[in-house]
């Protein structure tokens, strides 16, 4: 794995497409929605930023992860254990991720696309690597109710 911290990346879900933006531009990480598919309660050009980490699994979910505030104590960031009052807003179904938009917006021109859809299968895969385990605002949820894929599916060996 690369030891430069991923900046952005593409999500596509069965309604829209993000620019998720988890370094740089803003203290928080936050969801630019860039594109949409089909109705959704958001408008292009619409954020989602209630939280400090991205959760990456069936959707993307912001959440302030519990455990932040005192001294010896670690930060839990598996979106699972961390309490639901404690998740802000997410995303309908992801189809797939990308490290290019271009991809991305061709992939939310395709016809009939589904959830976790094969057919981006391998650019989902590059973005999970390029995350990893240890991005300081991305947390790759490994929970079987919520994850994408499971972490040997996409973690080259």
């Amino acid at each position: 794995m690369s030891d430069k911290i991923l900046g952005h990346f593409f999500a596509v879900t069965l309604t829209s497409v993000y620019r998720v933006v988890v370094e740089g531009e803003r203290e928080a990480p936050y969801l630019l929605k860039i594109a949409r598919r089909a109705a959704s309660r958001k408008q292009v050009g619409s954020a989602i930023s209630n939280g400090t980490m991205v959760s990456v699994g069936k959707q993307l979910i912001m959440f302030v992860p519990e455990g932040a505030g005192g001294a010896h104590t670690t930060v839990q960031r598996e979106i699972n254990n961390v309490n639901t009052r404690y998740w802000g807003g997410n995303t309908s179904s992801v189809v797939a991720l990308f490290l290019l938009e271009n991809e991305a917006l061709a992939c939310n021109r395709a016809d009939n696309p589904v959830a976790l859809d094969p057919r981006w299968l391998k650019q989902t895969k590059e973005v999970l690597w390029a995350i990893g385990d240890s991005h300081p605002r991305c947390s790759i949820t490994n929970a079987p109710v919520l994850r994408l894929m499971a972490e040997e599916e996409w973690m080259p060996v």
